[in-house]
């Protein structure tokens, strides 16, 4: 009997939930595909009728985590909204009071930073990564060229350097939370560091051309 489109939905997110788990508990590259649709409840089959392979099971996982604030960042940069610096500001802030309160974010976040092993057999993955982190440091680079035209930052700022630190601040700030959650109040000191940050777009001589 053929499954519903409700039924199949139900599935890919059951798919996604066991990936997300044993991902986190063993690590990318010792997760076998046959683990997680047997975690989930379904055949193997069922698996790749979902996802073509380990890569685009994690793509899926990325997305479903990181996609609405690549999304405001596109919308931003392909309106020239004036607000945009402004609106990423808040999207970082948001996404550390998140990922302290959110435990599939966390753990998402924990999988994204320090379970993707950077072994031969974990290429695919460790590939997308460089995808995901080069697509970010664009992403930074095209608002902070949008913020200079609009003169809402100083026009002789450099814009690599300044996206390099920004992309810095994130993840550096990011690993050390989830390798020690308990000594760090993420809440409090990542608003913080973010306005020292925007504070330093604004003035540090250290950040122009």
């Amino acid at each position: 009997m053929r499954k519903t489109k409700e039924e199949s939905q139900q599935t890919k997110e059951a798919l996604m939930a066991a990936a997300l788990d044993i991902f986190y508990r063993r690590g990318v590259s010792r997760a076998s595909l046959q683990e997680i649709a047997s975690a989930a409840g379904v055949t193997r089959g069922a698996l790749y009728w979902h996802f073509k392979n380990k890569e685009d099971l994690f793509d899926a996982l990325f997305q479903q985590v990181f996609s609405k604030l690549s999304e405001q960042l596109q919308h931003d940069i392909d309106t020239s909204s004036p607000n945009a610096l402004n609106n990423l500001m808040q999207a970082l802030k948001q996404m550390f009071q998140r990922i302290a309160t959110d435990d599939n974010y966390r753990k998402f976040c924990y999988i994204l930073h320090l379970n993707c092993e950077h072994t031969a057999d974990n290429s695919a993955i460790v590939t997308l990564l460089q995808k995901y982190q080069n697509l970010w440091w664009q992403n930074l680079c095209a608002v902070f060229q949008m913020c200079c035209q609009q003169h809402i930052l100083p026009e002789n700022i450099n814009i690599q350097q300044a996206a390099l630190y920004f992309q810095a601040l994130f993840i550096g700030l990011t690993n050390l939370w989830l390798t020690d959650p308990h000594n760090i109040d993420i809440t409090s000191i990542a608003p913080n560091f973010i306005n020292i940050a925007l504070e330093s777009l604004q003035h540090n001589p250290n950040l122009r051309q």
